[in-house]
């Protein structure tokens, strides 16, 4: 018996709305802006704003939040999915398992995958707001899944 993969791109969608929660709300209460987590997201793609100020990269900027967007629900869910095709080799609880491999993967990107393929969000990014929001999306996606009955492979 396995969790269906489906199960793990639900919990990735919905780990991404929790990220993205979060993020907006350390966006307003930072002073930061509401759209810099967005705009950062996107700045991996729209070189325009790769050369922008913290303050400027905090505006509303529609091609960094189309693009923003669109590169943060395909790596939810795609995360989602790997993580509901790797859990039948994993002991234990789905929860478990997220709340272990989530920080392990967040620490992964920010340090050595970030640099190389968003040198603007790998700057002006706040480590703890980056780090709370993937736990978020974490705890949701394995909760998502544990909630969800197994099926047979």
């Amino acid at each position: 018996m396995v969790y269906p993969y489906r199960a793990g791109v639900i919990g990735g969608a919905l780990g991404g709305l929790a990220m993205i929660v979060v993020a907006g709300l350390y966006g307003l209460l930072s002073g930061a802006g509401l759209w810099l987590p967005v705009n950062l997201i996107g700045a991996t793609l729209v070189r325009s704003l790769q050369g922008l100020s913290l303050a400027q990269l905090g505006q509303f900027n529609l091609e960094a939040l189309i693009i923003g967007l669109v590169l943060h629900t395909l790596l939810a869910l795609m995360l989602g999915l790997i993580f509901a095709a790797l859990l039948p080799t994993l002991p234990g609880s789905p929860v478990f398992w997220s709340i272990v491999i989530g920080p392990l993967l967040w620490t992964i990107v920010s340090v050595m995958i970030l640099p190389m393929i968003n040198p603007v969000m790998a700057q002006h990014v706040d480590h703890f707001s980056f780090f709370v929001a993937h736990a978020v999306y974490s705890v949701v996606l394995g909760l998502q899944i544990a909630r969800t009955p197994k099926v047979r492979a």
